[in-house]
C-alpha cells in the first residue's frame, strides 16, 4: 500500500510536468510541494480506518491535477477555445430557428469539411476528355499523346503550373469560399486572391475595388444606400448604372449582409433585380445559390491552406487615395503580415504596379513575384526597346513577367501559332512567363474574345484551347497559366509531368 501510494504521487508529478509545458504557473510549484508532503505521510503507518479517507483525498488530488492541466491546455490553445465557443454559440442560435450568417463559421465549416476528405484527391470532371475528343487532326501527335494519357492516368495530382484565377470563376462566383475550394479540387496548385481594402481597412478578395454591384447582391440589400453611386435604371439610350465599392462598407457588412454571385450586369435593366440577373450564356447559376460566402484575405488563406495549396495575392487598390496615416507601403506590409507563418516558397505575389513587387522582392517573400503587364504598346517594341523595358524587373529580382495570352502568341505566314518577340526577349533575359487567362471566354468558334485577339483567325472549335495551351508551354515556355476552369490545365500538366506535387 505504501509503494502504490508513493507511485501514485510520482505519477501525479509526472502528469503535471508533461501537462503544463511552456505555461509556467505558481500553482505548479505549490502542487509539487504538496505531493512531496503527501509522499512523506505515505511513508508512515496509516491506520486502516483512514484508508477510505485517503482514497477520497487521492481522488480530489487527481481531480485537481486534471483541472489544472485542462485549464493550462485552454490557455495555451486560446484560438481553439474561441472557435469552439463560437461554434457552440452558433449552434445554440440555430436551435432557436435563427439563421446566422457568420463569416468565421463559414470558414470553419469549410475547413471541417475539407479535413474530412483526402486532400490529395483531384477531380477534373468530363471537360478535358470532351475537348480531346473534339480535336481535329491538325496536330495528330498532340492528340495521340493526350488520348493515351486519357486512357492511362487513373488519378491526378495538383500542379503549380495551374493557377486558379479568382478561384474557378467560369462556373463559381469569383472569390467565394466555394470558388477557391473548387479550384484546388480541380488541381490548381496555386489560387489567387485579388486584394482590396474595406472601409475599415480590412483585406478582402475582390477583383476590383468597385465591383460589388457586379459580383454581389448588394443592390438587393439595405446596404445599397451606402454605394458610391446608387442604381439608376436604363432610360432611353442611357444604360443602367451603379457603383458599389469595397471601401463603402466594413468587412462585417460585406460578409454578413451580402452574397457572392456570378459577375454580370444588364445595361437595359429597369430594376436592381433585372440588373443583377444577367449571367453570361457560357456560364451558369448552378453554384451561385444559397449565398456564396465572400472571402476575406485570411479566410482565403485558411481555405486554400486546408487543401494544401499555395497562394497568389495580387496587390490592387490602384485608384485608392492613400494618406500619411495609411500609406501604400503600409498596405503592402499588411498583406505580407498575413503570411508570417507561411513558407515563403508557397506565396506568389503579383501586381500591375511593378514598384510594389520591387518592395516585396527585398523581403523574405521575394522568391516568387509576377509582374502583371497590360501594356499592349509593348507588342510594337523593337528588340532593343523590349530589353530596356524588361531590365528593371531583372535588376530588382522580379521572377516573372505575366501578360495576357494575346501578348505571347501570334500567327505566322503559314497560319501556325508562334511566340511573339515580346515572349522571346523575356525568355532571353531569364524571366519566367505566366500567361492569363485560359477558359475565360465564350466559344472559340466565335473568335474567343479579347484574350485571343491576336490569333482569332486560326481558332475553329473549343478544343483549340488545348492547342493554344500546348504552344504556350512547348514554344513560348510559360512556367504557369491562369485559368478560370483549372481541370483542362491540370489534365495537360499531369500528361506532361509539369510541376506536379
Amino acid at each position: 500500500m505504501k509503494e502504490s501510494y508513493q507511485s501514485m504521487g510520482a505519477a501525479g508529478d509526472a502528469k503535471m510536468s508533461d501537462g503544463i509545458i511552456n505555461c509556467k504557473s505558481s500553482s505548479y510549484h505549490s502542487i509539487s510541494e504538496t505531493d512531496t508532503d503527501v509522499n512523506k505521510i505515505a511513508a508512515k503507518d496509516i491506520p486502516s480506518h483512514q484508508s477510505a479517507h485517503r482514497k477520497r483525498c487521492c481522488k480530489k488530488h487527481k481531480s485537481f491535477l486534471s483541472g489544472i492541466i485542462l485549464g493550462a491546455f485552454l490557455v495555451c490553445s486560446r484560438t481553439l477555445y474561441e472557435d469552439v465557443r463560437l461554434m457552440m454559440t452558433i449552434i445554440h442560435s440555430s436551435s432557436t430557428n435563427h439563421r446566422t450568417h457568420n463569416p468565421k463559421l463559414h470558414t470553419l465549416n469549410t475547413l471541417l469539411h475539407l479535413h474530412s476528405h483526402n486532400q490529395t484527391i483531384v477531380s477534373i470532371g468530363p471537360r478535358p476528355y470532351f475537348l480531346i475528343n473534339e480535336m481535329d487532326n491538325s496536330n495528330p501527335e498532340l492528340k495521340r499523346t493526350l488520348q493515351k494519357c486519357a486512357l492511362n492516368i487513373k488519378s491526378f495530382r495538383p500542379s503549380d503550373f495551374v493557377l486558379g484565377h479568382r478561384g474557378a470563376a467560369l462556373q463559381f462566383p469569383e472569390h467565394t469560399d466555394r470558388s477557391h475550394d473548387a479550384a484546388t479540387r480541380m488541381g490548381a496548385g496555386v489560387v489567387e486572391c485579388d486584394i482590396n481594402l474595406t472601409k475599415d481597412k480590412q483585406l478582402i478578395c475582390r477583383h476590383e475595388m468597385c465591383d460589388l454591384h457586379l459580383t454581389t447582391n448588394v443592390l438587393m440589400t439595405p446596404l445599397a444606400s451606402k454605394c458610391t453611386k446608387q442604381f439608376r435604371p436604363a432610360i432611353g439610350n442611357l444604360p443602367a448604372t451603379a457603383k458599389c465599392c469595397t471601401t463603402d462598407f466594413t468587412l462585417s457588412e460585406i460578409q454578413t449582409q451580402m452574397c457572392g454571385r456570378m459577375s454580370s450586369s444588364n445595361k437595359h435593366a429597369k430594376t436592381p433585380q433585372q440588373y443583377i440577373s444577367h449571367t453570361k450564356s457560357f456560364q451558369t447559376e448552378l453554384y451561385a445559390h444559397d449565398c456564396p460566402h465572400i472571402q476575406s484575405h485570411k479566410n482565403f488563406i485558411d481555405v486554400v491552406n486546408a487543401n494544401g495549396g499555395s497562394f497568389s495575392p495580387e496587390y490592387k487598390m490602384l485608384d485608392y487615395k492613400f494618406t500619411k496615416q495609411y500609406t501604400r507601403q503600409m498596405f503592402l506590409q499588411q498583406v505580407l503580415h498575413d503570411y508570417n507563418s507561411t513558407d515563403p516558397s508557397r506565396v506568389y505575389f503579383q501586381g500591375f504596379e511593378w514598384e510594389d513587387l520591387y518592395y516585396v522582392a527585398k523581403k523574405q517573400f521575394g522568391l516568387n513575384t509576377f509582374a502583371l503587364d497590360k501594356n499592349w504598346i509593348a507588342l510594337t517594341y523593337t528588340r532593343h526597346q523590349l530589353l530596356n523595358y524588361f531590365h528593371p524587373l531583372v535588376d530588382h529580382g522580379v521572377t516573372a513577367i505575366a501578360p495576357s495570352i494575346s501578348m505571347l502568341l501570334e500567327v505566322d505566314t503559314e497560319n501556325n501559332l508562334v511566340p511573339t518577340l515580346y515572349a522571346k526577349v523575356a525568355r532571353e533575359l531569364g524571366l519566367g512567363i505566366v500567361a492569363w487567362t485560359l477558359e475565360r471566354s465564350d466559344a472559340l468558334s466565335k473568335g474567343g474574345g479579347w484574350y485571343y485577339s491576336t490569333i482569332s483567325q486560326v481558332l475553329r472549335t473549343d478544343s483549340d484551347v488545348i492547342k493554344v495551351l500546348d504552344v504556350l508551354y512547348e514554344d513560348v515556355g510559360i512556367m504557369a497559366i491562369w485559368t478560370d476552369w483549372p481541370s483542362v490545365a491540370t489534365f495537360y500538366a499531369n500528361c506532361k509531368g509539369i510541376s506536379l506535387r
